[in-house]
């Protein structure tokens, strides 16, 4: 290996683990809640060294979220491509939707969160950000897999024909919106039920399915 290939590789492996550092605090606490500081004691570098890497904290956000993201994308693509009908593409979607946040809970809360991107940062920043631009059209991408499924699970007669495919696919995200921001109260009861957090995911997916069934 050269030189150059090798401090190419360096390079990278030092911007992966900021990344993973910087994950790990941003989906515990409020962006606003965490510093550059703290981000650089927790990946053994210099403050000065992340700068190198990352402009600003929100250049670094923006990274953490579109990695995510793209995990995210390529998980359901590739999930939903083994259904044949419509149907077996939408449960297919569920199940990538909610292997992504057991596998990856941090990014699944930082997607999902009460403090994302939106609430975190003006329009003006999020605009002239490309990390973010990237985002929003995995985002869309996403969801017209859902779309998709749905609506071509309707013209197959599995699905009721009075199922509209973009409120449906939409109503699926305000679900997963509200698995992750659930108060306390609300998973002790489920635990006081024996209920854990995975078991109640496939159960809310299953109750879905059962509302858009023929």
């Amino acid at each position: 290996m050269s030189l150059a290939k090798w401090k190419e590789r360096e390079r990278e492996q030092r911007q992966n683990d900021i990344i993973d550092a910087a994950r790990k605090l941003f989906a515990a606490k409020d962006f606003d809640e965490v510093s550059m500081n703290e981000i650089a004691e927790e990946v053994g570098l210099g403050k000065s060294t992340l700068y190198l890497y990352f402009k600003n904290k929100e250049s670094l956000y923006f990274a953490v979220v579109l990695r995510g993201t793209r995990i995210w994308a390529e998980m359901v693509k590739k999930e939903v491509k083994k259904g044949n009908t419509g149907l077996e593409k939408l449960i297919l979607y569920g199940n990538a939707n909610r292997r992504f946040s057991n596998e990856y809970p941090d990014y699944f809360r930082l997607l999902y969160s009460p403090t994302s991107i939106k609430k975190q940062f003006d329009m003006d920043k999020m605009t002239s950000s490309g990390e973010f631009q990237e985002v929003r059209e995995l985002f869309k991408e996403i969801m017209f897999i859902g779309i998709d499924s749905i609506e071509k699970g309707r013209d197959e007669g599995e699905i009721r024909s009075d199922v509209d495919p973009t409120e449906a696919a939409i109503l699926l995200s305000v679900i997963y919106n509200g698995k992750v921001n659930m108060g306390d109260w609300a998973k002790e009861l489920l635990e006081s039920r024996g209920i854990d957090e995975q078991k109640f995911g496939k159960d809310v997916g299953d109750f879905f399915l059962h509302m858009l069934r023929k």
